[in-house]
């Protein structure tokens, strides 16, 4: 792995021993500060599910995003079938000027709710449910990209402040695996180390001699 981003391979695993065993802890989509007091041990912060949704930077014309809903339609329903609801049911809409893809709309997870992405700069910075039948018009917001940002920022606050002298982050971080199969071309992982960990300070002493 890439010292960019800031990992050796004995790390990396050494981080995923960590996260699995706080995985089971009640933290799922919350970002908190978590205090060890007693003895010699740290204090650091712990989060989880702060992934951002789809990457689509697409412009009209190309395929690929229409290739890349039918890979994630996919994995619950036949090819076949996935391509057909794909060209039915999922609408892309383009920025009349740049050509730029903005919003999708698509199936969600009944016959009648309607999921709307809003799209800047190829990230999908909100997403909302409508469902057509029972709540008309009503559209439930169910992400926001600015909230896994300010979770980043705080954490990288509380580091740089001593409140905190690691992070243990118990999933997800990747929404899509096929868009970059490794860690140098996944723009998820690029994503994580620009908000995140480049932007932490190095470990002093005593962390590395706690093998951190």
């Amino acid at each position: 792995m890439p010292a960019s981003i800031g990992f050796t391979r004995r790390v990396f695993a050494q981080q995923i021993g960590v996260t699995a065993a706080m995985a089971a802890m009640p933290m799922f989509g919350v970002a908190t500060a978590a205090a060890q007091s007693a003895g010699s041990g740290f204090s650091f912060a712990v989060c989880g599910d702060t992934r951002p949704m789809m990457y689509l930077p697409y412009k009209q014309g190309q395929p690929d995003v229409t290739k890349l809903f039918v890979e994630m339609f996919g994995l619950v329903m036949p090819e076949k079938v996935a391509e057909a609801v794909v060209r039915k049911d999922v609408k892309t809409i383009f920025d009349p000027v740049t050509g730029e893809l903005i919003r999708i709309i698509m199936p969600f997870e009944s016959r009648s709710e309607v999921m709307t992405l809003t799209v800047e700069k190829g990230w999908v910075t909100e997403a909302s449910v409508e469902d057509v039948k029972l709540l008309p018009g009503v559209h439930r917001t169910i992400f926001r990209l600015a909230g896994g940002d300010w979770v980043a920022r705080e954490i990288v606050k509380d580091v740089k402040a001593g409140r905190a002298k690691f992070v243990v982050n118990s999933g997800d971080v990747v929404w899509w695996g096929n868009q970059g199969l490794t860690i140098t071309e996944s723009p998820y992982w690029k994503r994580v180390n620009d908000t995140m960990l480049k932007q932490l300070p190095a470990p002093d002493d005593e962390m590395r001699a706690a093998g951190l």
